[in-house]
């Protein structure tokens, strides 16, 4: 059973997050209350073992290559923006079970899509596969020069 990611899941949700810093950006504390102020979804399952974190297109964010990437594409999406599953209870379906969740609380919000991007450089290729087997098409891909990394990007829709 999916639940709000409280405090008590913070210190878990970093310490995934570090392990698989080479796919995400890096979060600490500050960075995490960030995100946490904008979410509108911040859910964990199995005590934070698997955690996903979004929020509305529209929400304000400054700076987020990523949204503006994907508002220049999409009307009304929402945006996980962090899913992270502990390298202990990969296999286990807390994915699927995670994105289920988060499927249905845009649905019932009114959102047209789901949206999200996977690692290119570095490649993610078992997220590649996770969101194809999830129903996500991909919209397109974005290199960023500075940091050398590139994503492509994903959409499902909810209608």
């Amino acid at each position: 059973m999916n639940s709000n990611l409280a405090p008590q899941h913070h210190a878990q949700l970093l310490r995934i997050n570090s392990e698989f810093v080479y796919w995400l950006s890096p979060l600490g504390p500050s960075e995490l209350a960030y995100l946490l102020e904008r979410a509108s979804y911040a859910r964990q399952i199995d005590n934070g073992a698997g955690v996903l974190i979004g929020y509305a297109h529209d929400v304000d964010y400054s700076d987020h290559d990523n949204l503006e990437w994907l508002r220049a594409r999409l009307d009304d999406f929402f945006y996980i923006d962090r899913v992270i599953i502990d390298a202990a209870a990969q296999g286990r379906g807390l994915g699927r079970k995670l994105y289920a969740d988060v499927e249905n609380f845009a649905r019932v919000r009114g959102h047209a899509w789901l949206a999200c991007e996977v690692n290119r450089c570095p490649n993610n290729p078992g997220s590649h596969a996770f969101h194809l087997r999830q129903g996500f098409t991909p919209l397109g891909e974005q290199v960023f020069p500075n940091s050398g990394t590139a994503v492509r990007y994903y959409a499902k829709p909810l209608n």
